[in-house]
């Protein structure tokens, strides 16, 4: 089990000029928490996840913990 925190979108010069404040959160999982294979995780109660703040939920799935650890530009471990 392993808690993270957002740290932004990387930028995109010249597509993107300000990202704001993410809503949701689509990550990789097994097939056996989600059989589409996809799993976007619940808004914070705020209802946006702000840079720099702990995503609010507790990560146990396998291939979604070895995603968000390989994404250092969104994510970072708690």
């Amino acid at each position: 089990m392993a808690r993270f925190k957002y740290t932004g979108e990387k930028p995109r010069p010249g597509l993107v000029k300000n990202y704001g404040d993410c809503t949701e959160i689509r990550v990789r999982c097994s097939l056996a928490e989600d059989p589409s294979g996809w799993k976007t995780l619940l808004p914070n109660p705020a209802g946006k996840f702000p840079p720099g703040q702990d995503i609010g939920h507790d990560i146990t799935d396998p291939i979604m913990l070895r995603m968000m650890r390989a994404d250092t530009t969104r994510f970072e471990e708690v």
